[in-house]
């Protein structure tokens, strides 16, 4: 059985080499330039992958790093419009103006300016309807802000305190309740988008995405590239690293160490045909998912906390001719005040016009795995409800300009298994068979922050070891 399931791996490149199917790990069975030595590899070239290996290299580490698709960035995505040249990112947005992110910017060569948020005209309204609401809500945080400030140690880490604050463990509708933030509620939804039922994710996972960072950075507090194109950064991260990165590539097969520090061996499907990495340390920066994770010879401890995560399915569309009058953003909210005007997902959290006039953005969030057909069937059907709301004459199909899948979204456990010490046993897997991670399910969707526990945490440890 192991015999042929190699065999299907390899078939189609077994004719650049003779294939000895009794140990894939063996270098002998590869041709010279297909096998890779390195200090470190990385798994995943988004954010934190690509920020590591950079560092790692200016640190005199080798490194290779392997990512899925055809290009870096993660998250990020630009579109540039052919008429007017204007670009616009429609994955992240922008990044908190903090020393790791200036020196980041600096080391690429990347002029940095303040970003700043277009001036439109909302209109809340319930997508499933069509119907104008009237939506109570403040963008004032100070109150909430005072919460956040009870809980210094989350900006920068999940080193929770035991036992656990019971606020934390809160549903956030009872947490709303208890600490009379009814008035921002909504404005907590809208603006942390990401999760498909804010009022009874625990209180934590909030906190955790809508924190300092983020306040700090509505406020004013966050750069762009002066182009306004995120996607410089990994255009020249690329250039750099040259021949280290492995793109289009994914590992089908791994052997880790199971007590000592005797190094990593990869088995990667690439373009060029099957490569065997071998490297001292591994770096994973992917979302820990078991199925994700499958390749990497797991063992129950791993397995154990990988499979407790729950997350949302989150996207990002571009759409164009949608019939709506430039100038406006449409908020997704009901009529319920008791839920605080929060409507029901699948739907998009709000459609709101970029830079580029006409062009839409929309933000898309479902608890369930919905397909890129449902999801654009689903923004069609809610474009053509709106289209009433503002008296437009248009029929015709709104054209998909881009489509961008970020599920899984925000990983979480539940509040049984935070308070049996989830996070610090996770936080144990650091060194742990000679793997290393990174990554929102280790820290937070903020990049600046996943650079500075990339570089203040993770590589420290790795360098050191």
């Amino acid at each position: 059985m192991r015999i042929s399931i190699l065999f299907s791996i390899y078939s189609g490149f077994i004719s650049a080499f003779a294939f000895d199917t009794r140990n894939e790990f063996d270098h002998q069975n590869y041709a010279g330039d297909d096998v890779i030595t390195r200090d470190v590899a990385i798994i995943g070239g988004g954010s934190t992958g690509t920020y590591a290996a950079i560092n790692l290299r200016e640190l005199g580490k080798s490194v290779v790093v392997i990512e899925r698709d055809a290009r870096l960035g993660g998250h990020t995505s630009t579109y540039t419009d052919p008429i007017t040249g204007i670009s616009v990112d429609y994955g992240v947005q922008a990044f908190w103006n903090i020393s790791v992110t200036r020196d980041y910017f600096a080391h690429l060569n990347i002029p940095i300016t303040q970003f700043t948020i277009d001036r439109l005209t909302t209109i809340y309204a319930d997508f499933q309807t069509g119907q104008q609401v009237t939506v109570q809500s403040s963008n004032n945080y100070t109150a909430y802000a005072a919460q956040l400030q009870k809980y210094p140690y989350l900006l920068y880490s999940w080193n929770l305190p035991s036992p656990v604050p019971e606020d934390l463990l809160l549903p956030f509708a009872d947490f709303v309740a208890k600490y009379d933030l009814q008035d921002v509620a909504y404005s907590v939804f809208s603006d942390g988008e990401g999760f498909s039922d804010i009022l009874e994710q625990l209180t934590v996972n909030v906190l955790k995405l809508v924190d300092e960072s983020f306040l700090d950075a509505a406020a004013g507090g966050a750069v762009v590239p002066s182009n306004h194109d995120n996607s410089e950064i990994y255009t020249k991260a690329l250039a750099e690293l040259g021949p280290d990165v492995l793109l289009s590539s994914t590992v089908v097969s791994a052997q880790r160490p199971s007590n000592s520090s005797s190094g990593v061996r990869l088995i990667v499907k690439t373009p060029s045909g099957p490569k065997l990495i071998r490297a001292s340390k591994l770096l994973i920066s992917i979302p820990p998912l078991l199925d994700n994770m499958k390749p990497f010879d797991l063992d129950a401890t791993e397995s154990g906390l990988f499979s407790q995560w729950s997350y949302t399915d989150y996207f990002i569309l571009l759409v164009n001719n949608t019939g709506f009058p430039s100038g406006f953003r449409f908020a997704n909210a009901n009529a319920t005040t008791s839920t605080f005007n929060i409507p029901n997902l699948p739907a998009p959290y709000q459609i709101t016009e970029t830079r580029i006039p006409g062009l839409f953005y929309v933000w898309y969030g479902s608890p369930y795995a919905l397909t890129q057909v449902e999801v654009e069937a689903d923004v069609t059907a809610v474009i053509g409800r709106l289209r009433s709301t503002v008296n437009s004459t248009v029929s015709t199909s709104p054209e998909f300009i881009g489509f961008r899948s970020h599920t899984p979204f925000k990983l979480v456990v539940s509040a049984e298994a935070i308070t049996q010490g989830f996070y610090k046993r996770l936080e144990s897997l650091q060194g742990y068979r000679d793997t290393w991670y990174t990554g929102a399910a280790f820290m937070s969707h903020d990049a600046a922050i996943l650079w500075n526990f990339t570089q203040s945490v993770v590589l420290p440890e790795i360098i050191a070891e």
